[in-house]
Formats: C-alpha cells, structure tokens, sequence
C-alpha cells in the first residue's frame, strides 16, 4: 500500500511538472506572436532625421541648381522603400538631364519641403519639368511616416487620424478655393486627388491644384 501510493504521488508530480511546461511554452509562443513595439531609432547618430546630399548642378539661365537626394534617417522598413523611391526618382532625373555646356536644356528641377513633430514626419518631393527657360506644372511625391509605428501612411489613415472623412475634408477646402468657379474646382480635385501631409505644429496640409477652364495651379495649405 505504501509502494501505491507512492507511485501515485510521483505521478501527480510528473503530471503537474508537465503542465508548468506547457503553459511556459503557450506564454513563450503567445509572446512571439505579439508585434515588435516600434521604436524611432537613427541610422546613424551622428546625423539628422532629415540627410541632403548634392547629386550634381547645373545652370538654369544665370543661377546654379543644385539637385540634391533626400534620405530619411530612421530605421525602419517603410523608411527603407521610401529613400529608394527618391534615389531612384533622382538618379533618374540626373541620368535625363539634357545639358549645353553644364546649361539645364530640359529636366526636372526637384525641390523639398519635410516637417517632423511628435506624431509625423511628412516629406514633400516637390519638381516641375524645365525647358528652355520654360517651367511646366508642378507635381509632387508625399510620404507621410508614423512616428509611432514606423509605416508609410496613406490619405485615407491621416484622415481617420484627425477624425475626418473626406467629404469633411472637401467641405473644409471649399473654402479655401480662390478660383472663380469654386464647384468646378473642387470636382476637378475629387477627380485628380490631393496629397495631405502634416506641418512641424501638427495641423492638417493639403496639396491640390486649383483649376478653371484654362489653367491648373498647383496649392498647399494648412487647415486651422
């Protein structure tokens, strides 16, 4: 009787050693699954969130241009695909510049504006399309990084982010539009779209070309 019994102690034990094992393995393997927290972190310390760096210049008429390449300075993988797209768009740009003596002949002439406050880090790729002294519209390429999770975030993500729908965010820029004919204008922005971004004070911008029956001007406000 004594040998029984303990022969069924040291089974209850074994039995309870295994089941601490598996909740350890079920709370190991719970954890793994949870998302790494972001954590906004330099590539290089030494260096600013924001690192310019001279491509090549050229002349446009009597002044010098400077065409430089814009890259992020974050770690993160959506930070890495977005400084490939502008070293790619620059070098490009480069490579098709038709020159006359170090003269710009046509190409592109890219500019930057980029604002960063605690939430957001906004970069605006701003170029037009140079020649023979002639400038053609504007365009631009927006990115718009989370400062808190790292990810590229899209019109649609920066509205919910300000609690906003679209039709709210027409409404708002109806006021805005200086042209003539304000309907007309905002169904041509309903239908070519608009590219958003976030300024250094954490309010709401907007980019969007204000047209009327002849011209297309490009337009960039701050929404109060």
């Amino acid at each position: 009787m004594i040998i029984l019994k303990k022969g069924l102690l040291i089974i209850i034990v074994l039995l309870l050693l295994v089941g601490c094992k598996k909740n350890e393995e079920v709370n190991e393997n719970s954890e793994s699954n949870e998302p790494e927290k972001f954590v906004l972190k330099k590539k290089v310390d030494s260096k600013d969130y924001i690192v310019l760096s001279k491509v090549r210049e050229v002349f446009l008429g009597n002044t010098l241009y400077e065409l430089n390449n814009l890259e992020i300075n974050i770690e993160s993988e959506d930070v890495d695909n977005i400084n490939l797209e502008i070293k790619t768009f620059i070098n490009n740009t480069s490579k098709n510049y038709e020159l006359n003596n170090n003269l710009l002949v046509h190409g592109n002439v890219v500019d930057y504006e980029y604002y960063m406050n605690s939430k957001y880090l906004s970069v605006i790729v701003k170029y037009y399309y140079y020649v023979n002294g002639s400038k053609g519209e504007e365009s631009d390429m927006v990115f718009n990084l989370s400062l808190e999770t790292g990810k590229n975030i899209d019109n649609s993500e920066l509205l919910k982010e300000f609690n906003l729908t679209e039709d709210e965010l027409f409404k708002l820029l109806e006021s805005k539009i200086e042209s003539e004919d304000v309907l007309y204008s905002l169904s041509s922005i309903k239908n070519n779209g608009y590219k958003l971004f976030v300024n250094n004070d954490s309010k709401l911008g907007i980019i969007y070309n204000e047209t009327d029956d002849e011209t297309s001007i490009r337009k960039e406000l701050i929404f109060d």
